[in-house]
């Protein structure tokens, strides 16, 4: 394990403040504070924990950690047999549910304590001075972060060369997660804003995370998609002018599909209309006549619109590996009546690539 049983405890005890009501962390937290004989605070712990299962209608679990308790020898011994006997007869039998209004660290929730346990133990632990740099925009590696305390922003550079902060992420919050799931160069600069403690996983871990665990790794490539669109939504000119709220409404609607090179990219047909955005890499459009065009970063096409259809003998091949957002129609079309530099681009975008295949 790339984390030492002190680095290891240590991460669960920062990863419990940020996630309190867990209990994939608090179960294996308890264990490691017994383990290393902190016994009042695994006591403490395991009945704070039950105090708040049982508030919060979760009897049956309040009675595993009261469970706890008793294992632990707590010197409470009156209240942890009245919270027994009150959770006893609250509890229905009913199957609980470990979800619910608290903030879960959803990336570990599909996952049993010590699966969850093995993935953290791969991480490094490190520390970052405000002001420093974790990545930087345009440098190849495939590490991914979370955040145990601190705050760091990410920042873009547009292609006029301005900067522009597109979030400050918190205690809790990852990123990283680009280059790991799709291999790619980092989309933007993480700077700490303040003094930080962060978990550094490999782009190993999380390809194994995600091959092993469908439902965590699904959890995860929805949340690379969503940032990817929404960054990119900063950089490809028809979108750039648009508020940001509508840049997130078409993050979080949109899909993202991969194709590696020499893949047919499927096009959206009239039965679900969409706008497709090439978001990295290049593909061949050729017509049957043997007209070609070569299409890249930014360039749309599908069915939401006759702007952007493509000839019915159209074929568009991957020249590298691609990815390629499908916006819904409906925001598409929201966008060309509301905005005229969303309208101007997408006619523009129409009009060079049919004067380019003459």
């Amino acid at each position: 394990m790339a984390l030492s049983e002190i680095k290891l405890l240590h991460s669960y005890l920062r990863l419990h403040h940020v996630f309190p009501e867990d209990l994939h962390i608090a179960r294996p937290l308890i264990k490691m504070l017994q383990k290393t004989e902190r016994i009042t605070e695994a006591r403490s712990l395991a009945l704070s924990i039950a105090r708040n299962m049982l508030a919060n209608g979760k009897a049956g679990f309040a009675l595993g950690f009261l469970a706890i308790c008793k294992q632990l020898n707590h010197p409470n011994v009156d209240e942890i047999e009245a919270l027994s006997d009150m959770a006893r007869i609250t509890d229905a039998g009913t199957a609980e549910s470990e979800s619910g209004s608290e903030k879960l660290f959803a990336l570990i929730d599909q996952l049993s304590d010590s699966e969850a346990l093995d993935f953290i133990a791969q991480a490094n632990l490190i520390k970052v001075k405000p002001g420093e740099d974790i990545v930087t925009q345009g440098e190849a590696s495939e590490t991914f972060y979370l955040i145990l305390y601190g705050n760091v922003d990410v920042r873009l550079i547009l292609p006029d060369g301005d900067p522009t902060t597109l979030k400050t992420l918190n205690p809790g919050d990852f990123f990283g997660e680009f280059a790991c799931v799709y291999k790619l160069k980092r989309s933007a600069t993480v700077t700490a804003s303040s003094p930080t403690m962060l978990l550094e996983f490999s782009g190993e871990s999380i390809s194994q995370l995600i091959e092993s665990f469908p439902l965590a790794g699904d959890y995860l490539i929805r949340t690379v998609q969503t940032r990817m669109v929404h960054a990119a939504t900063h950089t490809i000119p028809a979108f750039s002018a648009l508020p940001e709220e509508d840049k997130l409404w078409t993050a979080e609607e949109s899909v993202v599909n991969e194709y590696e090179s020499g893949d047919l990219i499927s096009v959206s047909d009239r039965s679900a209309p969409a706008c497709q955005i090439i978001l990295s890499g290049e593909a061949e459009l050729k017509t049957a006549d043997g007209q070609g065009l070569l299409l890249s970063t930014g360039d749309m096409f599908g069915s939401a619109s006759p702007l952007i259809e493509l000839p019915l003998d159209a074929e568009i091949k991957a020249t590298e590996h691609a990815l390629v957002c499908e916006m819904p129609e409906k925001i598409f079309h929201t966008f060309m009546n509301l905005y005229a530099s969303f309208e101007h681009h997408v006619k523009l975008a129409g009009e060079n690539r049919e004067g380019a295949s003459h």
